[in-house]
């Protein structure tokens, strides 16, 4: 057994295992402690990442370390850590405290740390629901609010169909090839083009592509706002590396590139259009992710390193704009009898300029201005469906970019543009929440003034 393979693994589980001693023996008035201490656990992964050596295989070969595994996994951590640290105020505020919040995001990044090495489809399947089930507690942590509950059940239901899915998939990948690693096949045969069919439909589930986006908005309006900035943004984030591989070994089927354009382009002009009809700027954003995840389809339409490298950039800026969203909408909620109808939100930029701006930077982001990091992200994509001679998916993403940026601007020019009868001089924004404000806010910029700083990293 090679156990430095599993350092941050191993790291993330001792750390859980002591949040779960300190809940049971510590009372509810060291929540914040708690949480400081799940934030310190992440990180901590984060820096073991760096005496980890690679490439290197573990539990029968089952588990995979490479240099693009231990980059995804420093950005799960970075998310994780960043998201325990926007929750506790959030619940406080919202008397929800419940110790078993900060342990249970980083039981979720542990099936997803997972995720992001398995080689094998069972341990894909077990990591992620390990990961799946964890988001669904968080998902109803509100106390007393109905909408939370509503919204985790709808979630759960659609979640249990992607696990049938992803097993009926997985018992055709097995009946086509006779193993449950991933391999390289070249047959295209009924039993394998169902395995693509279902596995794919699965996974178009887990990142709300259309049409099995059904939970999103549900989800995102009601699970607590920070906790939908760690569900928006890490479970993505390792399933879009998990397609990125399959892109490598299956899109040189036919089926494959059939099915990953139709759901990009439904996902990408459906999506763009119903959010201009959402008065709620939550489920604005949900229609939001599920355009991205439209526009990341395309990246995994064919196997191209400079297609699938610019989508990896991409996917990585988007979830720091994500999550540093989610969290200004958290800070901004946290006021008395606040929702988030787009009324709600006149005048905020002039009786908050510094949340006005944050939340303006990161819209801005989501439509690919420059200099924001999402403008090269969408460069790049762009660049590389050309290179990959597929002029027709990069024309309709651009138009399908365009049509998004009206109603971003819209929430925009609410905020700056119009007069509000809320006071906002007031809004409490805890220390946790100005940090990852903060720090999604520099990313996002520097990245998009210094790409290379990120490109280097990614290494396919």
């Amino acid at each position: 057994m090679n156990w430095n393979a599993l350092l941050p693994e191993i790291v993330l589980s001792f750390g859980i295992l002591l949040l779960f001693f300190l809940d049971l023996v510590l009372e509810k008035k060291h929540f914040k402690f708690l949480s400081l201490l799940g934030s310190l656990t992440a990180l901590t992964a984060f820096f073991s990442i760096f005496f980890v050596e690679y490439p290197a295989y573990t539990f029968f070969d089952t588990f995979y370390v490479s240099q693009l595994e231990l980059f995804g996994k420093g950005i799960l951590y970075i998310l994780s850590g960043l998201s325990i640290l926007a929750l506790y105020d959030y619940l406080l505020k919202k008397d929800s405290v419940y110790g078993e919040m900060p342990y249970l995001v980083l039981i979720s990044t542990l099936g997803l740390s997972f995720f992001l090495s398995s080689n094998s489809l069972i341990t894909l399947f077990v990591s992620l629901e390990l990961s799946s089930i964890t988001i669904y507690i968080l998902s109803a942590m509100l106390r007393k609010d109905y909408s939370s509950k509503e919204g985790a059940f709808k979630y759960l239901l659609m979640g249990s169909v992607g696990t049938a899915l992803f097993g009926m998939g997985s018992s055709f990948y097995y009946g086509a090839t006779g193993t449950f690693f991933l391999t390289p096949y070249a047959d295209s045969n009924t039993v394998f083009s169902l395995f693509i069919l279902f596995f794919l439909s699965a996974l178009a589930l887990k990142v709300s592509a259309v049409p099995f986006h059904f939970w999103t908005p549900d989800a995102y309006e009601g699970a607590p706002t920070p906790v939908v900035g760690y569900l928006a943004t890490a479970p993505k984030l390792a399933i879009y590396f998990l397609l990125v591989k399959l892109s490598m070994l299956f899109s040189h089927l036919r089926l494959w590139l059939i099915l990953i354009g139709v759901l990009a382009l439904l996902s990408m002009f459906y999506a763009n259009l119903t959010a201009y009809a959402q008065r709620s700027v939550k489920r604005l954003l949900a229609y939001s992710s599920i355009a991205h995840a439209g526009y990341f389809l395309l990246g995994i339409s064919t196997s191209d390193n400079l297609l699938q490298s610019g989508l990896i950039f991409y996917v990585v800026v988007y979830t720091f704009a994500t999550l540093g969203s989610f969290v200004v909408l958290s800070s901004i909620e946290k006021s008395q009898g606040f929702t988030h109808h787009i009324l709600d939100y006149r005048g905020l930029g002039k009786e908050n300029l510094l949340l006005g701006t944050s939340f303006s930077l990161f819209l801005l982001a989501f439509i690919g201005i420059p200099p924001m990091a999402l403008f090269v992200g969408k460069l790049n994509l762009f660049l590389g469906l050309v290179h990959a001679n597929l002029s027709l998916l990069a024309f309709a993403f651009v138009i399908a970019s365009i049509i998004s940026a009206g109603y971003y601007l819209k929430v925009v020019s609410y905020m700056f543009l119009e007069e509000g009868e809320r006071k906002y001089e007031n809004v409490s924004v805890s220390a946790g929440e100005s940090l990852v404000i903060l720090v999604c806010s520099i990313l996002v910029v520097l990245f998009g003034l210094f790409p290379h700083l990120l490109l280097n990293f990614i290494k396919l």
